[in-house]
């Protein structure tokens, strides 16, 4: 006997990719670099993401000390994340991650100690107003 199957496709497919967008040195010694993530759940949905990594120059080499990653929540942060991949940061953003973002993230690294709660809080603060710039 013969049979039949129907497989209805999404259309919708979520590709997910990382992006690096900036490399910055705020000061002699150290470097941050900012990548995008575009991830995708298992019900095929997007998770945007940004990653503030910071590195310290050790020995000629520059080896990283703490990553910060930034999950966007509600669908501005969504829209701003995800413009930075068509759109490149803006100058107000690029200042914010330069000026708030990477002296907070700094001093959590060089305590060398697991992040407090406030830490989190505090570095999760300052990523997203530098999102929101």
């Amino acid at each position: 006997m013969s049979s039949s199957s129907i497989v209805i496709i999404n259309p919708q497919k979520c590709r997910p990719f990382l992006l690096k967008v900036m490399v910055y040195s705020p000061e002699a010694g150290y470097k941050f670099i900012i990548e995008i993530q575009k991830a995708c759940t298992a019900n095929n949905e997007e998770v945007w993401k940004l990653l503030f990594d910071l590195y310290k120059k050790i020995d000629n080499n520059f080896v990283e000390i703490i990553s910060v990653e930034y999950v966007a929540g509600d669908p501005n942060e969504i829209e701003k994340v995800a413009a930075i991949t068509d759109e490149g940061m803006k100058r107000s953003q690029v200042r914010e991650f330069r000026e708030n973002v990477y002296p907070v993230v700094k001093t959590i690294a060089v305590k060398g100690e697991t992040p407090t709660t406030e830490d989190q809080k505090n570095a999760n603060l300052v990523i997203k107003n530098a999102v929101l710039a």
